[in-house]
């Protein structure tokens, strides 16, 4: 049942390939709440990745990352009515962090609670 930790990780890639390459852009209620989408969708991205591949190094998993955030950003531009924005790849890059970051976050609280297994195991296993 290890394999349950792996479907966050999927259900938040196509999230952010259905909005991020869709033709149309996401409808806004204020300016700039697009960067606010980036933001929070690679934040939930990168969290859900080191859920997913708890074994893989803070480089592989920021460079994968960061790929399939450049990826998305350059398949907007090739869209009609999207274009590709340094702010948002920006945004993109912070959120990805911020995911990063909360991952310690929820690991260090797990190690003071005595459920961390330095095993490189993922934090939250199906199969326990």
């Amino acid at each position: 049942m290890r394999y349950l930790r792996v479907v966050p990780f999927f259900v938040v890639l196509v999230v952010l390939l259905m909005a991020g390459l869709r033709p149309d852009p996401v409808p806004q209620a204020f300016d700039q709440q697009d960067k606010l989408h980036h933001l929070l969708g690679f934040a939930a991205f990168a969290f859900s990745l080191r859920l997913a591949f708890p074994r893989w190094g803070f480089v592989w998993m920021m460079g994968f990352a960061m790929a399939v955030a450049l990826l998305i950003e350059l398949g907007q531009g090739l869209l009609p009515q999207r274009t590709a924005s340094g702010w948002d790849m920006l945004a993109n890059m912070l959120g990805v962090l911020v995911g990063w970051l909360c991952w310690v976050v929820v690991q260090r609280i797990a190690a003071q609670r005595g459920s961390f297994r330095p095993s490189g195991r993922a934090l939250i296993d199906a199969d326990s």
